[in-house]
């Protein structure tokens, strides 16, 4: 049995807003952000891309959580960076009255394979409270891999209040294929390409800085959900 280090697993509890940028606005924010913040250490100054597999019960209950608009969601997913990438992240996202919690356990890409194909005991290699609860949510509830997005990020950090302030762009879903892992995708544009998702995370309050800059921006549009766009084809089911 595999058992990873503390460190490996990660609890976030935050405020999350967000907004359709126009290219303007999304051009004006890069050259404000650049001086305020720092980019994420991940991808750096020219970003990266991000591909998660998204997993929801057979009742699809996740989904129409979000389509009742309902004061409580969650999301499952699996995430990488790159198709070669040696681990994935798995993340259970829950969202109450407008606060977030985050929590990740880093999963060898093995046991992501297996988690793909359903076989939900490889949560039992990690000692891990966000395992044993993932492995109990999945198998109850039968939960299996639903949809796929990819889209390139640029990230900015501050080190204060857990500041976190993404924008994504090029918003892609893959119709025919749940590969996490392959190399090769036939992706679809999912939202116009002069459209950008901003997401502003933080805990307490945000720095009047960014608050100054944002005021510059048009906020008005609300912007798509990735989960929900991935899911399209439910819509007309639903509705």
């Amino acid at each position: 049995m595999t058992n990873l280090q503390a460190s490996s697993q990660l609890a976030v509890y935050r405020r999350e807003v967000k907004y359709l940028l126009s290219l303007t606005d999304r051009l004006y924010l890069l050259d404000a952000l650049d001086a305020l913040l720092t980019p994420d250490a991940y991808g750096g100054y020219n970003g990266y891309t991000v591909r998660s597999v998204y997993f929801d019960g057979i009742w699809n209950n996740d989904y129409l959580a979000k389509e009742n608009k309902e004061d409580e969601k969650k999301r499952v997913r699996l995430r990488v960076y790159h198709p070669e990438d040696e681990t994935a992240k798995f993340e259970l996202k829950f969202k109450s009255f407008g606060k977030e919690l985050k929590e990740s356990l880093v999963i060898s890409r093995a046991d992501a394979i297996r988690i793909l194909e359903r076989d939900y005991f490889a949560f039992l290699n990690y000692d891990s409270g966000v395992a044993r609860y993932a492995f109990n949510l999945m198998s109850g509830a039968q939960y299996r891999p639903v949809s796929i997005v990819e889209y390139d990020r640029r990230a900015y950090t501050h080190p204060d209040f857990n500041t976190r302030v993404t924008l994504d762009n090029n918003l892609r879903i893959s119709k025919f294929s749940l590969d996490l892992f392959s190399p090769q995708l036939n992706f679809e544009s999912a939202m116009p390409k002069n459209q950008t998702i901003l997401e502003v995370k933080y805990d307490r309050f945000l720095f009047k800085q960014i608050q100054d800059v944002l005021t510059k921006c048009d906020l008005t549009k609300k912007p798509p959900s990735k989960f929900g766009s991935s899911r399209a084809i439910l819509k007309d089911f639903y509705s």
